[in-house]
């Protein structure tokens, strides 16, 4: 079995971090998987610098075989198609993500949810990032077989909580996200009193917003929680107390673990929301200790994640039918693939002799020479890997193919 999960290119958000957590969760569990970026020039690092710290391997391409796996996140569902002769994963991350997409128009004109009819695919496994992306394709959908993989929150943040959240003095700091409801916020922020202080969460490094979210007293958020979202769990673990409204996975008591009190129905009622908050921050102390259970529930979320990924591991390879067979080359499939190495082999020789030439160049100070073998080894590369992919494309057809 292989994995491949597709993702966007130099894009940091909570999203794209999980598909990163999972695969160093399948390098982990001994599984070879390969991270996909949209948009990836071929050039540059794809991968986005906060999360080179999951060991990521990336290739240029997903190759559909009888092994191989497709990890698609509920906003790339456009790649379904990519799949014909292997499995599909589609992880829900969010549930709005999918609705207000693409899918937007088609379902006001036809007021069909299931835009990609996912009954009819056979190839398909589901799983899902919170109860409320959960309960939307078993009730909503109707697929009733969807499994649990969640995810947790940005370790740095986690043990820096873990070190700081009580060394600090609590101000009267209201945070937010200026990104996520912003519009239904900012009559509250107008109308309250001036002592309380609020800091929209925008700009920061991992540790700078630990940092400060250390140092306040609440965190409000507004927006649609379209997956069970990473800021307020982050504000929770370093002392927060989380206020939020009623939308998506805010109304499930399994995906923010906080009070009922705190979940406010009507985020319009201006003066309702501001005695919660001036009851927040002038009783502070008294009010975090019941967000308890819910720091406690985060405190799990990375043993739980595994546990989810390893028993993932297991449903995909009893859905794709492999997990205990091997397929063989025939005899003459194993000549053509040796002679293919065999090219390779000799190309990489070649790459080496280039480069060191280049490096005897730079010693000489012969600044064209080194630019001359450097584009050579570019075309090398780009020869090599024409190769590679064409050599793949042979061994991944099947039998009836050939």
């Amino acid at each position: 079995m292989r994995v491949f999960l597709v993702g966007t290119k130099n894009m940091e958000a909570g999203g794209l971090e999980v598909l990163h957590q999972f695969s160093k969760c399948l390098t982990d569990n001994k599984i070879d998987n390969f991270m996909i970026y949209l948009g990836d020039d071929g050039i540059n690092c794809p991968t986005p610098k906060a999360y080179l710290k999951y060991g990521v391997k990336y290739v240029t391409s997903y190759i559909d075989a009888e092994d191989s796996i497709l990890v698609l996140a509920e906003t790339q569902l456009s790649g379904l198609d990519l799949c014909r002769k292997g499995k599909i994963m589609v992880w829900w991350l969010s549930v709005e993500n999918y609705l207000f997409s693409r899918h937007r128009q088609i379902i006001a004109v036809n007021n069909n949810i299931d835009t990609y009819n996912f009954k009819g695919r056979s190839n398909v496994i589901h799983f899902a990032q919170s109860y409320y992306a959960k309960n939307f394709v078993q009730e909503i959908l109707g697929i009733r077989e969807c499994y649990d993989l969640k995810d947790y929150i940005n370790e740095e943040i986690m043990d820096f909580a873990g070190l700081y959240s009580m060394a600090y003095e609590r101000k009267n700091v209201c945070l937010y996200n200026p990104k996520k409801g912003y519009e239904n916020l900012r009559p509250v922020i107008e109308a309250c009193r001036t002592d309380i202080e609020w800091i929209p969460l925008e700009g920061y490094k991992p540790v700078e917003v630990a940092e400060l979210m250390c140092q306040s007293k609440v965190y409000v958020d507004f927006g649609s929680h379209p997956g069970k979202d990473r800021i307020p769990r982050e504000a929770a673990i370093c002392g927060c107390c989380v206020l939020t409204n009623q939308e998506g996975s805010a109304r499930w008591q399994e995906d923010v673990r906080i009070p009922d009190k705190y979940k406010i129905e009507n985020t319009g009622d201006i003066e309702a929301v501001l005695e919660r908050i001036y009851d927040l921050m002038d009783h502070y102390e008294e009010r975090r200790e019941e967000y308890s259970n819910y720091r406690s529930a985060i405190e799990e979320e990375r043993d739980e994640f595994k546990r989810d990924a390893q028993a993932a591991v297991l449903k995909l390879e009893d859905f794709l039918g492999q997990a205990h067979t091997k397929r063989h080359l025939s005899p003459d499939d194993a000549l053509n693939c040796d002679a293919s190495l065999a090219s390779l082999n000799a190309a990489a020789d070649q790459l080496n002799r280039i480069i060191l030439a280049a490096r005897k160049d730079g010693l000489r100070n012969d600044y064209s020479g080194v630019i001359n073998k450097l584009l050579n080894v570019d075309y090398l590369i780009r020869v090599m890997k024409e190769t590679i992919y064409m050599e793949i494309n042979v061994l991944s057809l099947s039998d009836s193919e050939k």
